[in-house]
């Protein structure tokens, strides 16, 4: 009688697990999925890959719910500066240009801000642009020496100012970093009718 008990009760345990992981298992809410993906930085992440393909109100939408949900991530204001320079809103972008400077929380943050400052004043371009380009240019490396993203875009900066001996060291400097955009500077190299190599 009572090995009927007991198999009765380990059944039963059984079944009510089962039961419960796959009431568990169809959930509508995925727990831990959400967390990771509802943080400042997956948003911001999402809203580069956004802006790098063209689609500006979408990847705005991403740096806002970075911003959501942390006001000083520098990230998202760095990815919003670029987003109004496309948009010719150059006060709000070096606004947030300021608050990705002022917000980075280490070094490589601030020298990438000072790299935003430099792609908002080649987009807006007028007088003295390269002067300005050039002094945030030494404004990064003074943060973080060997930023591929600063070499290049100083690269783009002289291209742009038809100093193509200039332009064609700085993107040879980020092959030698070699830790990102090496695509982009082959291409560019390319574009020069220099060797990517």
């Amino acid at each position: 009688m009572e090995s009927i008990k007991l198999k009765l009760f380990c059944r039963m345990t059984v079944i009510s697990l089962l039961v419960s992981l796959f009431l568990l298992a169809c959930s509508s809410r995925p727990w831990v999925q959400e967390r990771v993906l509802n943080t400042p930085e997956h948003h911001a992440y999402s809203g580069f890959k956004l802006l790098e393909k063209g689609y500006l109100f979408d990847a705005k939408r991403e740096f806002k719910l970075a911003l959501r949900l942390d006001s000083n991530y520098s990230n998202a204001h760095l990815g919003l500066g670029l987003i109004y320079g496309k948009e010719n809103k150059f006060k709000l972008a070096l606004d947030s240009m300021c608050s990705a400077r002022d917000d980075a929380k280490t070094e490589e943050e601030k020298a990438l801000a000072f790299v935003g400052f430099m792609r908002l004043y080649m987009m807006r371009g007028g007088e003295g642009w390269l002067a300005k380009v050039r002094e945030r240019f030494y404004d990064s490396l003074h943060y973080k020496e060997d930023l591929p993203e600063a070499y290049y875009y100083m690269g783009v900066a002289y291209k742009k100012a038809n100093r193509l001996y200039r332009s064609e060291n700085a993107f040879k400097k980020v092959l030698q970093i070699n830790r990102g955009l090496v695509v982009e500077s082959k291409e560019e190299l390319k574009s020069l009718g220099k060797s990517g190599q």
